[in-house]
């Protein structure tokens, strides 16, 4: 099972994409499934996309949440060279005025002296003091990392997409190759079947046709045209069959195998006569009617 594994993915350790498995195209579909059924590759491969499916919801999660915050943070940094430009441009004891936000849609003014401090939100309900120079660099170095981690989620997430396009469509080719084995094994036990069904004659020129399975034995015989089902009469026993129409017999013979009388039952159907043999072991017959 690890060398099935192995011939529908192989380890990344390429850049960014590590820890995502890269899916390999399966050309020779009939080679793979080689000792192996069908429907178990599809199950693998099933597992393999599962797996694809997880790390895109992840990796989506990932970019919602960076693209998100990459806006917060270069605001932020806005605002602090803001106040950095306002302390260098300000005489010794001049205030600025601000305009900022008291609550949702409620803003406010104020005026303050220049401050070589600020504080910054750090999330968690968290902040801290820094310089503004501290905090410049911090915000700078956090918007950098932002957009090179934004970067290579992207990069991630186009090859994710490639993984899991090719997976799709092993599956669907493994999938069909079992489908097309199966359909074969079905073609196969119907000319199995159809090898097994005698047709003979009587003297009369009546034809029967017979067919059977594990458990029974069906046998089908023409009647005389107009015939009723009170002018026929049908005697199963143990090894033998025989079938009359208004006392002529039209088929008869010794069983090729024994049958349980008590199980086997006729009927007549449009101009023939349907008779089902009950077999008494589920063996396979060579022939209706024994030749010796």
């Amino acid at each position: 099972m690890a060398d099935l594994e192995s011939q529908i993915c192989k380890k990344n350790n390429e850049g960014s994409k590590v820890g995502i498995p890269e899916a390999i195209f399966i050309e020779d579909v009939e080679g793979i499934c080689k000792g192996i059924e069908p429907t178990v590759v599809v199950g693998k491969l099933q597992d393999l996309y599962s797996k694809y499916q997880y790390m895109s919801s992840s990796l989506t999660a990932q970019r919602s949440s960076l693209k998100t915050k990459l806006p917060d943070i270069s605001a932020a940094l806005e605002t602090v060279n803001h106040l950095v430009e306002r302390k260098e441009k300000a005489a010794e004891g001049e205030t600025a005025d601000y305009t900022y936000q008291l609550a949702e849609n409620i803003w406010s003014k104020a005026s303050a002296p220049p401050s070589n401090n600020v504080c910054l939100w750090l999330g968690a309900n968290c902040m801290l003091e820094y310089t503004l120079d501290e905090a410049v660099e911090l915000l700078k170095t956090n918007e950098n990392n932002a957009k090179t981690t934004l970067k290579s989620l992207e990069t991630d997430m186009a090859f994710l997409r490639d993984q899991i396009t090719t997976t799709e469509v092993n599956i669907a080719r493994c999938h069909n190759y079992g489908v097309k084995l199966r359909q074969a094994a079905k073609e196969g036990e119907q000319e199995k079947a159809k090898a097994s069904t005698g047709t003979a004659s009587s003297s009369a020129s009546q034809a029967y046709t017979w067919k059977q399975e594990k458990e029974e034995v069906e046998v089908s015989v023409k009647m005389p045209k107009d015939a009723q089902k009170s002018d026929v009469k049908v005697t199963i026993l143990a090894d033998s069959l025989k079938v009359e129409h208004l006392g002529k017999v039209l088929l008869e013979g010794d069983l090729a195998g024994k049958c349980s009388p008590n199980g086997s039952t006729w009927t007549m159907t449009g101009s023939r006569v349907e008779i089902h043999l009950e077999k008494a072991e589920q063996a396979q017959w060579p022939a209706l009617f024994d030749a010796s």
